[in-house]
């Protein structure tokens, strides 16, 4: 029995001396694996060092504490199993780090590329969205509409003309055999007369119900036309500014009153757009003839139905939104007016206020004025005392008691008055 111990802790008892040699060759395979792994990987950087330092420690802690056996016969074996040990330790720990390395690097790049595509992926649909909403304010799907009722007008046209003519030959064909001589009609023929009559009565049939489709649907379309540029106008409509209006307050006025001209000018665009295309669909679309009257300063309207064709409603629309806009547009250029008195008040009273505060602060000091005056007032006494006069100093003593007064009662009796005053007396 041979005991394998680390610091006094035993870690696994070998049954015999083969044992310990496949001990030592398995520690052996597994350093050979780590090298072999090491030589077949890219070089880490980094990697020799860590699996030398891993194998010099375990060594190190093989040669203090590990013990193979007992006895004096325990050196050789200890040193065998330390050697592989630290061998086959270093190895793995040199692995560990290389592959360790690789595949933090492996998940780092996958990362990144799943991080790049995502981006990539936000940015499209940033993209596709930005595209989508500038389509839908330059009204793309509005126009996308029209043409498609253009088109099925057009369609339609087409089949009544086609109706149309296969009447008009079951008509030709009628007038022919009713018309060319012959003999006696057999009850065949009479009974092929009637079937033709017949024919052509619900041709005629087909083709009113279908030129009464085609004017519904020429209406139709030119609703939908006129209505477009309305519809555009109304995604259009500055309601930014408008709210800017309500939460910013007097700083959003120049910047509202900007967005609001700018569709103002759209508004006029569009009613000359719905007069253009009531008049170019006037010669074509028999309804369109009656919508395009009603606009402003024209007087071409003569029955109801022009007075309520689609481009007549379609143009009082659009007047009711120029004049809405057109008056917050005045009220603002008002207002705007309101800003800049106010403003230019508050500077002139800011100016004032300056200047009144200055003027405070430059205003003589009643005590400094009497202080003076009490100076003036001794040395004149002095003087007087130097050389006295007759009732001089009677009438220093009232001008004195004047002046005192004066101050007391904060009259507004200037220190020139004073001084000059006092001059009288000498």
């Amino acid at each position: 029995m041979i005991d394998v111990s680390l610091l006094g802790w035993l870690l696994v008892t070998l049954t015999s001396p083969l044992s310990l040699v496949l001990l030592l060759v398995a520690l052996g395979s597994v350093a050979y694996i780590g090298v072999t792994a090491l030589e077949a990987a890219p070089r880490q950087r980094g990697a020799r060092a860590i699996g030398t330092g891993a194998a010099a420690c375990a060594l190190a802690a093989g040669m203090v504490g590990l013990r193979v056996g007992v006895g004096a016969g325990a050196a050789l074996p200890t040193a065998a199993v330390g050697i592989a040990a630290a061998a086959a330790i270093g190895a793995t720990a040199a692995c560990a780090w290389t592959f360790g390395a690789r595949g933090a690097a492996a998940l780092g790049a996958a990362r990144a590329r799943r991080s790049a595509a995502a981006l990539r992926a936000g940015d499209e649909r940033r993209r596709l969205l930005a595209a989508s909403r500038r389509a839908y304010d330059e009204g793309e799907d509005l126009a996308a509409e029209t043409a498609a009722a253009d088109a099925a007008v057009a369609r339609l046209r087409a089949a009544v003309g086609a109706l149309d003519d296969a009447r008009a030959a079951l008509e030709a064909k009628r007038g022919g055999a009713q018309d060319g001589p012959g003999p006696p009609q057999r009850p065949e023929a009479s009974a092929m007369a009637e079937d033709l009559a017949r024919a052509c009565d619900e041709a005629a049939l087909k083709l009113s119900m279908g030129q009464r489709v085609l004017a519904a649907a020429e209406a139709a379309a030119l609703r939908v036309a006129c209505n477009a540029p309305l519809r555009r106008l109304l995604r259009r409509r500055p309601r930014e500014a408008t709210q800017a209006l309500a939460t910013l307050g007097a700083g959003a006025l120049a910047p509202a009153a900007a967005s609001i001209e700018a569709f103002l000018g759209e508004v006029r665009a569009a009613r000359a757009e719905v007069v253009a295309i009531a008049e170019q669909r006037a010669s074509g679309a028999p309804g369109a003839v009656d919508s395009a009257p009603g606009a402003p300063g024209e007087d071409d309207a003569t029955g109801p139905e022009a007075a309520e064709g689609p481009a007549a409603l379609a143009l009082r629309e659009l007047a009711a939104m120029e004049s809405a806009y057109g008056a917050l547009l005045d009220r603002l250029r008002l207002a705007e007016l309101h800003a800049s008195t106010r403003a230019s008040v508050e500077q002139v009273e800011s100016a004032a206020g300056a200047l009144s505060t200055t003027a405070r602060a430059a205003a003589i000091d009643p005590a400094a004025i009497g202080a003076l005056v009490t100076e003036i007032a001794h040395a004149e006494s002095a003087v007087a005392a130097a050389a006295p006069e007759a009732g001089g100093s009677r009438a220093l003593a009232e001008a004195l008691a004047a002046g005192s007064a004066a101050l007391d009662r904060s009259d507004a009796t200037s220190l020139s008055e004073l001084i000059a005053a006092l001059r009288e007396l000498r």
